[in-house]
């Protein structure tokens, strides 16, 4: 396992502000995480443009740098942004490192600004760091501002300054709150005589130095028009110790996502259409070592063809699931599969087990499952669509509605005793018992308001609203949903 720690900036042009904010964080991620190598990247095209052709100075874009860290044979990757909050930088920053979510292990640091502890800790470093206003001052803090919608955080750290001192503004650039509602809060505050300028970002670059403290129609212009007497401070964020410690801790918790131990994954990938998978079991099939893959010595392997987009590059591992009903062959294979899966997660890797629609729903999973969990290992469940709720939505009918019970039945095992329980049915996996279950439910007088699903989303489907209809033995995934049952 080769690591490595990507810190994404939004860069600056000021040589200065740049070793003394940026590589400053990235000195301190690499003294706390001496066996992790530290490298750069910047966000802004329009910065990386003017550092090559002015400084003959290379810096790389996300991609630009995964592409390097891939190359260099680096597995785990931890990405620290250096970003204020969430935003319009840091959404391309992730954007940027999706492609490499299929092929490297990584994991994402918060920008400074994400829980509401870290706007505390923001609040409490910045009061400390900077001058204390006196009753006759103010400090205005400068942010960069977006037509984001985080952009709101400005407003919540001005919140949490306030909370501690009330002489303390936030005003944003290009965003809300603006310098103009600021100024309107400081006429109202007669006894403000002295305003300190200070930049709300992790450099003193073009902005604090032109926007804030330039000569001409800047910041510290304006409040001087108005009769303020004007301290400017040109340090960038990066330059508190504080500041640089809670990216410091951010990072904490992206590299020990990827240092933890072995995992095993429990995948419903739904009833057959890729497109049900949901976005948290792709996540954990890209993340995954070890994808696991039930194999009942049948030529069909459905929960592979369904996940198969998500699997490249992975290693595949068969898992014999014999279909009989010899209790002892089948817990000897189970016991086998848990054996197997121990020895990746021994190893550190993170496995994945597909299931077909849900794992906990009489799926094959859940025994190997509770076996790898009672040998004191970590174990998680990733929920699938259901097969009979994606049969429900292909019949656009509902499942149960009011106080209308739902009673979820084996079709291939003893059915009769359900019969009569008052309630909406759902037989799954009725297979080769299939017209036997369409005679008992017509002698019930159920046989009319039931209907039939063969393959649920899969490219063979065959639909029945009435399963009445059916004349000859279906395939093994056919499931009838029989309603009017209830009293």
């Amino acid at each position: 396992m080769k690591q490595a720690i990507l810190a994404v900036s939004f860069g600056t042009t000021y040589p200065d502000t740049l070793e003394q904010t940026i590589a400053a964080t990235e000195r301190a991620l690499a003294q706390a995480y001496p066996g992790w190598e530290v490298r750069r990247a910047f966000t802004s095209g329009m910065i990386i443009k003017k550092l090559r052709l002015r400084d003959g100075l290379e810096i790389d874009c996300v991609d630009e740098a995964m592409q390097r860290l891939e190359a260099d044979g680096f597995t785990h990757v931890a990405v620290q942004s250096t970003h204020v909050m969430h935003g319009e930088e840091y959404e391309k920053m992730l954007a940027q490192l999706e492609p490499y979510r299929l092929r490297m292990q990584i994991s994402v640091g918060m920008p400074l600004l994400h829980a509401e502890a870290d706007y505390a800790e923001v609040a409490d470093a910045l009061l400390e760091w900077l001058p204390a206003p006196q009753e006759n001052e103010a400090l205005v803090l400068m942010g960069h501002g977006t037509p984001h919608f985080a952009n709101s955080a400005y407003a919540q750290m001005e919140h949490m300054l306030q909370a501690r001192c009330s002489r303390v503004f936030v005003a944003t650039v290009e965003g809300y709150p603006t310098l103009e509602s600021v100024k309107g809060q400081l006429s109202r505050l007669p006894e403000i005589r002295r305003v300190i300028l200070a930049p709300f970002m992790l450099v003193a670059g073009d902005h604090a130095r032109n926007d804030m403290a330039g000569e001409e129609d800047s910041w510290k212009d304006q409040l001087e028009a108005m009769g303020y007497e004007v301290q400017c401070v040109l340090q960038g964020l990066g330059q508190c110790p504080r500041i640089r410690q809670r990216f410091v801790e951010h990072c904490g918790h992206a590299v020990a996502a990827l240092s933890r131990g072995g995992k095993l994954w429990g995948v419903g990938v739904g009833p057959g259409d890729p497109e049900l998978l949901t976005m948290k079991a792709v996540r954990v099939l890209r993340e995954a070592d070890v994808v696991m893959v039930p194999d009942t010595c049948k030529s069909d392997r459905t929960a592979l063809s369904i996940a198969k987009d998500y699997l490249a590059d992975k290693e595949l591992v068969l898992v014999p699931t014999p279909m009989v009903r010899d209790k002892a062959v089948v817990d000897a294979a189970y016991e086998a599969a848990a054996e197997r899966i121990c020895g990746f997660l021994d190893q550190g890797k993170q496995v994945a087990f597909l299931t077909l629609g849900d794992p906990t729903v009489y799926s094959t999973y859940m025994y190997i499952h509770e076996k790898v969990l009672r040998r004191g290992y970590e174990v998680e469940v990733v929920p699938g669509v259901t097969s009979f709720c994606a049969a429900a939505a292909r019949l656009n009918r509902s499942l149960c509605q009011g106080k209308e019970p739902l009673l979820i039945i084996p079709a291939s095992h003893d059915s009769q005793v359900l019969m009569d329980v008052p309630a909406n049915k759902v037989f799954m996996k009725a297979g080769k018992s299939i017209l036997e279950l369409q005679k008992a439910l017509e002698e019930r007088g159920l046989l009319e308001g039931a209907a039939m699903v063969e393959n649920c989303s899969m490219a063979n489907e065959h639909v029945y609203p009435h399963f009445a209809e059916l004349k000859e033995p279906s395939g093994y995934f056919s499931l009838v949903i029989s309603k009017g049952g209830t009293q």
